[in-house]
């Protein structure tokens, strides 16, 4: 694994304030000068209650406050909290809020009215409230015995275990791992790191106040996620080293037959009544195909299996791809290696950096742990500003004539993304001309700059767009007939998405294979979740499931575990034994998924990747605002499954 670039030795993650260290009220201001005005603004009111202060001070956080007046009141913001948080007898911090103060507060804390629908929502994810797992009217008790196996022990897979094990369910998670984690234990090439905020990117119900850096590195989220693990004896509960090879639905007993393949090659089954696939989009690493790669001298590595006895210092690095981890990897190796050429085959739009430093200050950090509801209303800031404000920008006007964007919205973006690439590589019109995307900006995955636009512009580094022909044992052709001369090969050509759930033979009704199904290209589900003819089956991140205009992985996460426990919930209320989706319900919905997504930045013309098929249908995208999708996976439409 990746060094730390920060200390990363956790407490158990938390949904509540530690208690507050001795120490007198001038300390405590003190720590709270490097707090964020906005947060300790909502921590000051949440435990006041005072709507009317809030008014009062809310110019503090409004962009159109003049700077002086801004800096007294949220100094006066500050005083106050101090004075509350040392008084003899603090308020309490446990009174929930009102709904119209709650909404009140959000709306100042984000700076843009927020509306009702919202609410619930913030309420859970910003680690308010108890995650209520389903509606009381298809709440139920599990029949003793009922188990559920879970393929996977990513996050996904933990999230469904933590939350069926509260819900008072047997469950075995199966991971081909050794230890919980998946790719943030898999991963470990240099530079990897989240490019969704760390105070977001994390389980609404453990809320960690330790993060060193706004946006984490692989080692640090993987040192969350086994804390994560260790709380809630996930480990005691799963099989590692084994990988799930088939589960098959026996009609008579109703039950699942799972069969899994361990480190000794011998293979073994479970019996199961549900089965939770949650290994997510990504199946093996993506190879490129160009032939003679085999005849190359030197290592070739992919980035996601990394060999960290490979040395780079010094070397001739060919990096092929500009994606995700390439934009990771470049420049966390450029100032080792002799040479890098970048070999480009379509270029990526980079959101601009926030801060130089992203590493946490101690007042905030020491706020996060101490101070009650900073930590939670600063993730739901986060989740604020990553969230379904994006949304209007994926939307296709269909009166837009311009081939660059998609509507006013998502050109305002454009212009946004190309002003900043601009100035990153100013004086090099050579570069701009090659680093700036001819598609829509959302149309592929907007990247955190990791300073890749600093890293093109080093002597060192050459930006190649000629395609690869072939390699030689010096190095890689290119279709302009030169060949680069390289020592090492790292392939940054991410994972094969289909067929979705490849290498598990997974066999529903009639003897019906999943694969059939969905054949190799064209998986469907309803929510995302369920499919027809496969009872008690549940995929987590399926067909149509990707937030791809913001937000993270970790919210599908908890809405379709929290979908899943729903139907769970909803079959043992009815006296129920299995439950699976209609085709009439299943076929409906995705007719309205696929008239969504046409209507989105996904669908055109000049986008391609990984979110669309080879016939062009978009695979991965889910349509919906993330707010629309979370009230939609709150319980099953009843008159959308059989119970049996």
């Amino acid at each position: 694994m990746p060094t730390p670039t920060v200390e990363a030795a956790y407490p158990r993650p938390r949904a509540a304030a530690l208690p507050l260290p001795r120490t007198d009220r001038a300390e405590v201001r003190r720590q709270l000068e490097q707090a964020d005005p906005r947060i300790v603004l909502m921590s000051l009111i949440q435990l006041t209650h005072d709507a009317p202060l809030l008014e009062e001070l809310a110019p503090a956080v409004a962009p159109t406050t003049h700077e002086a007046e801004k800096a007294d009141l949220a100094a006066r913001a500050r005083d106050l909290l101090a004075e509350a948080l040392t008084r003899p007898a603090p308020p309490q911090a446990d009174r929930p809020l009102p709904d119209e103060l709650f909404q009140r507060m959000a709306s100042v804390c984000v700076g843009e009215p927020v509306d009702a629908e919202f609410l619930p929502l913030l309420r859970e994810q910003g680690g308010f409230s108890a995650r209520e797992a389903v509606p009381a009217e298809v709440r139920a008790i599990p029949p003793n015995g009922f188990h559920a196996v879970i393929i996977g022990a990513g996050l996904s897979g933990m999230c469904a275990a933590i939350k069926l094990a509260e819900a008072g369910y047997s469950y075995r998670v199966y991971d081909r791992n050794a230890d919980v984690g998946g790719t943030w234990l898999v991963n470990r090439y240099p530079g990897i790191g989240v490019d969704t905020p760390s105070h977001f990117y994390s389980f609404s119900f453990e809320i960690n106040p330790d993060w060193p850096e706004y946006y984490s590195n692989g080692r640090v989220v993987w040192d969350y996620l086994r804390a994560c693990a260790d709380a809630h004896g996930l480990r005691e509960n799963t099989t590692f080293d084994t990988e799930v090879t088939g589960a098959r639905y026996d009609e008579t007993t109703r039950r699942w037959t799972v069969t899994s393949r361990g480190p000794d090659g011998v293979e073994h089954t479970e019996q199961a009544d549900a089965v939770i696939s949650a290994i997510g989009f990504f199946q093996a690493p993506m190879h490129p195909v160009f032939p003679g790669l085999e005849k190359f001298a030197g290592p070739v590595i992919h980035t996601a299996a990394w060999d960290p006895d490979v040395d780079l210092t010094g070397k001739r690095v060919a990096l092929i791809g500009t994606g995700a981890s390439a934009m990771q990897l470049g420049p966390a190796v450029v100032d080792r290696v002799r040479e890098l050429t970048v070999f480009q085959r379509q270029p990526s739009w980079i959101m601009p950096r926030r801060a130089d430093s992203l590493v946490v200050p101690d007042g905030a950090r020491w706020a996060m742990r101490h101070v009650p509801f900073y930590a939670e209303w600063f993730r739901t800031l986060t989740y604020w500003i990553t969230a379904d404000g994006n949304y209007p920008r994926v939307v296709v006007d269909p009166d837009w004539t311009m081939t660059e964007s998609v509507s006013q919205a998502n050109e305002d973006a454009r212009q946004w993304l190309l002003a900043y690439a601009r100035e990153e590589l100013d004086g090099r019109p050579d570069l701009l001309a090659k680093a700036v995307p001819a598609y829509p900006p959302f149309g592929k995955r907007i990247l955190r700059d990791c300073d890749w636009y600093r890293m093109l512009r080093r002597d060192h580094v050459r930006l190649e767009t000629s395609a690869i022909t072939h390699a030689t044992a010096e190095g890689l052709a290119t279709a302009d007939g030169e060949v680069v001369e390289v020592d090492v090969v790292v392939l940054a050509t991410g994972y094969h998405l289909l067929p979705m759930l490849d290498g598990i033979d997974i066999t529903g009704r009639d003897n019906v294979a999943l694969r059939d199904v969905w054949g190799e290209e064209d998986p469907r589900a309803l929510r995302g979740v369920t499919v027809p003819g496969f009872p008690n089956f549940f995929v987590i991140g399926g067909p149509n499931s990707g937030p791809n205009h913001g937000a993270g992985v970790n919210i599908i996460s908890e809405t379709q575990v929290n979908y899943i426990l729903g139907c769970l919930g909803l079959m043992h209320a009815r006296g129920a034994t299995a439950i699976e989706p209609t085709e009439q319900a299943h076929d409906a919905y995705n007719e309205t998924v696929d008239r969504a997504l046409d209507g989105l930045v996904w669908s055109h013309s000049s986008v391609r990747g990984y979110y669309r098929n080879s016939s062009g249908r978009v695979v991965v995208s889910n349509p919906w605002r993330l707010v629309d999708y979370w009230w939609m996976t709150r319980a099953p439409q009843e008159n959308e499954y059989l119970l049996t």
